[in-house]
């Protein structure tokens, strides 16, 4: 199973791979939920905890710790998609641009357990057409396979 542990075992090593700004305090992370109205799953937490928001050869990943209004603000990220784009839905989480045209996010409305799916999401879509497709069942295992995409 995917864990946060593991992703971050490959990061520490390849620090010079590394561009992240955390920790993060629990109480920021709390803010940003709060904003968003969201609960963020744990592993997500944990994350930004741990990173807060930066990339890791060169793959971004959305998070805390920078201002609100840029990015790699996960708040700043998600509120402007709500307000730009009329179909996307109030659940998800915008935590990277994957630079192929779609959205990755976090479906927080089907967290479980303490964890929620990444999923894709495609700007100009309707919400009709969108497939939701699922990329990864954990945030923890899309940072493990970002980290290990990192290092190929």
């Amino acid at each position: 199973m995917a864990t946060i542990a593991k992703a971050a075992d490959i990061i520490d090593l390849n620090l010079d791979l590394a561009d992240f700004v955390g920790p993060i305090p629990f109480e920021e992370v709390w803010v940003a939920e709060n904003l968003l109205g969201v609960t963020f799953s744990d592993s997500y937490r944990e994350f930004l905890q741990r990173y807060g928001a930066g990339s890791f050869a060169g793959l971004p990943v959305y998070g805390l710790g920078v201002p609100d209004d840029t990015l790699p603000s996960v708040v700043f990220a998600t509120n402007a998609l709500r307000k730009s784009d009329d179909f996307f839905p109030g659940d998800l989480v915008v935590i990277q641009d994957s630079g192929q045209g779609d959205l990755l996010c976090l479906a927080t409305s089907r967290l479980k357990d303490g964890e929620c799916p990444v999923v894709q999401w495609i700007p100009e879509m309707s919400f009709d057409e969108q497939m939701f497709e699922v990329v990864n069942k954990t945030f923890a295992g899309f940072l493990l396979r970002l980290a290990r995409q990192g290092l190929s």
